[in-house]
């Protein structure tokens, strides 16, 4: 073969390569991306002991700094 004719095929390939790749890479991302949005993470303290999500009224404590409110007044 010549060198026109292998640097044609060789081009054709790398193109073809480059299409074939790209379009199963973006198949592929769109598939896990997907999937993985479907799943529900939930913060650890939401779960009890057998790993069943809380449903009762939840507690919280605020803690309020009273010397922050003293610093702000240079």
């Amino acid at each position: 073969m010549t060198i026109p004719v292998i640097l044609v095929f060789s081009s054709l390939m790398t193109a073809l390569f480059f299409v074939v790749g790209l379009t199963i890479g973006w198949v592929a991302n769109d598939f896990l991306y997907n999937m993985m949005a479907k799943t529900d993470v939930l913060h650890p303290e939401m779960y009890d002991e057998d790993g069943v999500v809380i449903n009762e009224e939840l507690y919280s404590i605020r803690f309020i700094n009273e010397t922050e409110d003293q610093d702000d007044y240079y």
